[in-house]
């Protein structure tokens, strides 16, 4: 990834002024707030998690994101916190998000949408810098005052 991307994601980052205890439902909590929108978070058998393990389709008043099926908690969290990063960095507000289905799958059935999913490329900028946000979302979830009251979760 390039300095350029790096930069992109730590500046949102920074943006979002996390508190010092966070958890995922506060993370969420707040994207929603800085949204302007309500947050639904899906787990779904349409994703296999082979090519794509979740995608977030923004709507009118909600954004939904769905994810595959995981067996450890660590895997969803990323899976979201991926998906989160996308609406953080405005990914939806650019010309070029088409590429993604983000304004396509707004205007097509949840069937169409499951079958036009060939997403799943980290090669590309936008995946890059939503991953490498998740990244550090997700060491900002694992230093929380609040990581070591849920420690024995992860042994699940």
């Amino acid at each position: 990834m390039d300095d350029r991307l790096r930069s992109l994601a730590m500046q949102a980052f920074v943006q979002l002024s996390l508190p010092a205890y966070l958890t995922l439902e506060l993370l969420l909590a707040h994207v929603e707030r800085i949204r302007g929108r309500r947050l639904v978070i899906m787990e779904t058998s349409k994703l296999t998690g082979k090519k794509i393990c979740g995608l977030w389709i923004p709507r009118d008043d909600v954004d939904v994101v769905y994810h595959s099926a995981t067996h450890g908690p660590l895997h969803r969290q990323q899976m979201i916190l991926h998906e989160i990063s996308h609406m953080i960095l405005r990914h939806d507000e650019l010309p070029d998000a088409t590429w993604q289905g983000i304004k396509v799958f707004q205007q097509i059935s949840g069937e169409v949408v499951s079958k036009a999913l060939a997403r799943g490329d980290f090669r590309s900028d936008l995946e890059a810098t939503a991953e490498y946000l998740a990244d550090l979302l997700a060491a900002a979830l694992r230093t929380s005052s609040a990581e070591i009251l849920n420690y024995e979760d992860y042994f699940e």
